[in-house]
């Protein structure tokens, strides 16, 4: 579902995901990036040079390390990432619509104790809470915000068993 409303944009997840934690945090080394998105150096290289081909990156001299550059949003990057956001929340409506709010918050909260564990894992407890990509959680969290405000829903429909 994210796929189909980000093709559309040009991006792929993983350009999305890049997009995004440079919207959360901003200018970060392709070491960060790669890092924060769990993606090869290597494939990371190629993603940014396509990401600053299309115009939503650039890279700049890093003035505390002469031998890296940091990544940065351009305008054109950021309204991408702002329309990518909105679309993929108009998904994520459709896909939790049968949650109410306070089911929407419980699987919100879950899904962030699971990324906190595998930033855990990943870094052994060193992570950069400012490298942590955490928008498509804040995402959910305003659907079920938005949710609460709109008022219970109707009990779910009992739905029929699939054959496995």
């Amino acid at each position: 579902m994210a796929t189909e409303r980000l093709e559309p944009l040009g991006l792929s997840p993983r350009a999305w995901g890049v997009l995004s934690i440079l919207v959360e945090s901003g200018p970060l080394t392709q070491i960060e990036l790669a890092t924060a998105t769990a993606t090869d150096r290597t494939a990371m290289v190629y993603l940014l040079d396509e990401l600053e081909r299309k115009g939503l990156v650039e890279r700049m001299p890093n003035p505390d390390d002469r031998r890296s550059y940091l990544i940065h949003l351009t305008p054109q990057g950021t309204q991408t990432q702002r329309k990518a956001a909105a679309e993929l929340a108009t998904q994520a409506d459709t896909l939790l619509k049968p949650l109410a709010a306070a089911e929407r918050r419980q699987l919100v909260d879950l899904l962030t104790r699971i990324a906190d564990h595998w930033d855990e894992l990943n870094t052994g407890g060193v992570a950069k809470e400012h490298a942590r990509p955490a928008q498509a959680l804040k995402a959910l969290q305003h659907l079920a915000d938005a949710a609460e405000q709109e008022g219970p829903r109707p009990p779910a429909q009992q739905r029929l068993s699939r054959p496995r």
